[in-house]
C-alpha cells in the first residue's frame, strides 16, 4: 500500500464482520455440525461462519483494501485459527459505495439488531452510534479481557481516542490521518504560481484562486468540501480545520460550551461565501450532489480542480497511479500539497501558523453478535505485528 510521506497509516477504511444469528432451519437439524452467518451463508461443517465487509471492492473503491482482505488476511487468519484447532470461515464483502449510504445502511442493520460481527466505522461517528445505542464498549460486548489485549500499548492514546466515547473503547484504530491542500502543479505553472507554493494565511489561498480564475477560466480554482452531501468531509475536510486555523475549536472543554457566532467561526463563513459566492471559487453543485465527493476527486484527477482540501487517503487511495479510485499515472510529479494556513500568521490554534484536522477509523464489535469472542480474536489478528507490518 502507497503512504503519503507525512503520514504512516496502517489500515484504511471500514471493516464489517458480521454472524449475527444462525439460519433458523439449520440450527434445527440436529444432523448438521454447520454453522452460518449472519446472511445465510453456510460455513464448512465444524467451523464458524463469519462474514467481513468493508466499503471497499475489487476493480472499484479502495480496491487496494479489498485485495488485501480477500488475497491476504482471511486465508492467513483461517490458517491462523485452523493451526489453533478453532476452524473459522470468513466471506468477504464488499461494499464500494458512498460513504454517507455505507453509514446509512450500517445504522440500518444495527438499528434492527442484525448487521456484522465486527465493522468498522469512521472515529467520527463513534459518538453518534453509541448515543443511538447502536454500539456498546468493547468490555461490553466481548467482556473484561480485552483490556488485557497487549496491542493497546503499541497505539499512542490519542490515537486510541478515535474510537472512544465517554472514556470507553469502542473499537481498534486502524490509524490516524491529516488534512491539507493538495494544488496542481502544472495548473498553478500556467497561472504564474510556484510548484513549491506554501500559503502564510488564508487570503494567500483565496488570491491564488482568484489568480487561477483568471488565467484558466475552464478550471475549478478550490474545492472546500461544504454541504450534507459531504457528509463528515464537510466536517473535517471543511468547517473543523478553517475553524482551527482561525484559532479556535468547535467545542470548549472547560465550560462545555459549543462554538456559536463567535468572530472566528463568522470569519469561517466568510470563507465559504467567498469561495462560493460572488466570487464564484468554487462549484457549488458538487457540494449538492449525492455523488459530489466522488466527481470532486475525479476532476482533480483530470486537472479539472487546482485545489483541494482534503486527507491523506485522497493521496494513498484516491489519485493513487495503480489503484486509486480516481488514479493520476503522474501524480508524483504534478500534485504538491500544502499546509493549511491559519487567517493571519501565528493565528491557527495554539499559536501555530498552520492547521489541521485528524481523524481516522477503526473496527467494532457488533453488540448483536453471537461471535463476539471470534470477532475481537480477528481483530486482533488484523492488528497483530504480522499483519501490520
Amino acid at each position: 500500500m502507497t503512504r503519503h510521506p507525512f503520514l504512516t497509516a496502517t489500515l484504511v477504511g471500514a471493516l464489517l464482520l458480521a454472524a449475527c444469528g444462525d439460519d433458523d432451519d439449520e440450527s434445527s437439524d440436529p444432523t448438521s455440525d454447520a454453522t452460518t452467518d449472519g446472511t445465510g451463508t453456510e460455513a464448512p461443517a465444524g467451523s464458524v461462519g463469519l462474514t467481513l465487509q468493508s466499503n471497499s471492492i475489487k476493480g472499484g473503491k479502495n480496491d487496494q483494501e479489498a485485495t488485501y482482505f480477500e488475497d491476504e488476511l482471511i486465508p492467513a487468519f483461517e490458517a491462523a485459527m485452523e493451526e489453533a484447532g478453532t476452524p473459522v470461515s470468513v466471506e468477504f464483502t464488499g461494499q464500494g459505495v458512498d460513504d454517507e449510504d455505507y453509514k446509512t445502511q450500517i445504522s440500518l442493520d444495527l438499528s434492527s439488531g442484525s448487521g456484522a460481527d465486527v465493522f468498522a466505522i469512521d472515529g467520527i461517528w463513534v459518538g453518534e452510534f453509541a448515543e443511538a445505542e447502536y454500539i456498546e464498549s468493547l468490555t461490553e460486548t466481548v467482556g473484561d479481557t480485552v483490556d488485557e489485549w497487549d496491542g493497546w500499548d503499541q497505539i499512542p492514546e490519542s490515537v486510541q481516542s478515535n474510537m472512544m466515547f465517554d472514556g470507553e473503547r469502542y473499537g481498534v484504530p486502524s490509524g490516524t490521518d491529516g488534512r491539507v491542500i493538495y494544488f496542481n502543479k502544472e495548473i498553478f505553472a500556467e497561472a504564474g504560481l510556484p510548484e513549491d507554493w506554501q500559503p502564510a494565511t488564508v487570503d494567500e489561498v483565496l488570491e491564488a484562486a482568484r489568480t487561477i480564475k483568471e488565467s484558466q477560466p475552464d478550471v475549478t480554482p478550490i474545492q472546500l468540501n461544504a454541504g450534507v452531501a459531504m457528509g463528515e468531509a464537510t466536517t473535517m475536510q471543511g468547517m473543523l480545520p478553517l475553524l482551527a486555523a482561525a484559532g479556535a475549536e468547535i467545542y470548549d472543554e472547560e465550560s462545555s460550551m459549543w462554538t456559536g457566532a463567535t468572530p472566528e467561526m463568522v470569519q469561517v463563513l466568510e470563507t465559504y461565501a467567498t469561495v462560493y459566492g460572488d466570487e464564484g471559487l468554487g462549484d457549488p453543485d458538487l457540494q449538492v450532489r449525492q455523488d459530489g465527493r466522488d466527481r470532486s476527486f475525479l476532476e482533480f484527477s483530470e486537472g479539472k480542480i487546482a485545489m483541494l482540501l482534503e486527507s491523506d487517503y485522497f493521496w494513498r487511495d484516491v489519485i493513487n497511479p495503480e489503484a486509486g479510485v480516481a488514479p493520476m499515472e503522474n501524480r508524483d510529479e504534478v500534485v504538491g500539497w500544502a499546509s493549511i494556513p491559519g487567517y493571519e500568521p501565528g493565528g491557527a490554534l495554539g499559536g501555530n501558523d498552520a492547521a489541521s484536522m485528524s481523524g481516522g477509523g477503526g473496527f467494532l464489535v457488533n453488540p448483536n453478535s453471537e461471535n463476539a469472542e471470534m470477532a475481537w480474536e480477528l481483530l486482533k489478528f488484523m492488528n497483530s505485528k504480522e499483519s501490520v507490518t
